[in-house]
């Protein structure tokens, strides 16, 4: 049988005293700070998807997004004729492209959430949304062939996105 320490026992009530557990004020100072610091930070970074108001911000956000996607498209482009000369590895490729289409999908929803403040604007949304259904669907077919091991055949595969990358760059430029 274990011995407790006399001095641990409570004369009036005979029964073994415990030490009590206090909380720290600083623990809870520290993560009531730490909680309105990332609050804080959150109000102040842009959100990528607010309202636009105006043509302009809704164009603005509409070439953003041509932007991001004309990367992804070369992204996806040098990774096919990388791995079409025998100089990437399979999987390595496979889950660049897939990354690359992830993305590209993602600015697709990311942009068609925007909603359009005028008519001219969703002749925009238009315009652009069928050049990143394109793209999107052209991205999708060299992860396929990927996937597949066709490495050798990818650049062929990925052919179509020049022409998709050419028509982002113009969208680009005609929209300042």
């Amino acid at each position: 049988m274990s011995r407790v320490d006399p001095s641990k026992i409570d004369e009036a009530t005979g029964e073994t005293r415990r030490p009590a557990r206090r909380t720290t004020p600083g623990i809870v100072v520290v993560c009531t700070i730490v909680v309105l610091l990332t609050v804080l930070a959150w109000r102040m970074v842009p959100h990528p998807v607010g309202a636009a108001r105006t043509y302009g911000k809704y164009e603005g956000k509409a070439v953003t997004t041509a932007k991001s996607a004309l990367s992804t498209v070369e992204t996806v482009r040098l990774a096919a004729r990388t791995a079409s000369a025998g100089n990437a590895f399979g999987p390595y490729t496979a889950l660049v492209i897939s990354d690359a289409e992830e993305g590209l999908s993602g600015l697709q929803g990311t942009f068609d959430s925007i909603q359009p403040p005028d008519a001219r604007a969703d002749a925009l949304a238009q315009d652009l949304d069928t050049l990143l259904s394109d793209a999107l669907e052209h991205v999708r077919g060299v992860r396929v062939a990927a996937r597949r091991g066709s490495l050798a055949e990818l650049a062929t595969v990925a052919e179509p996105l020049t022409d998709d990358a050419s028509k982002l760059d113009a969208f680009d430029a005609r929209h300042p």
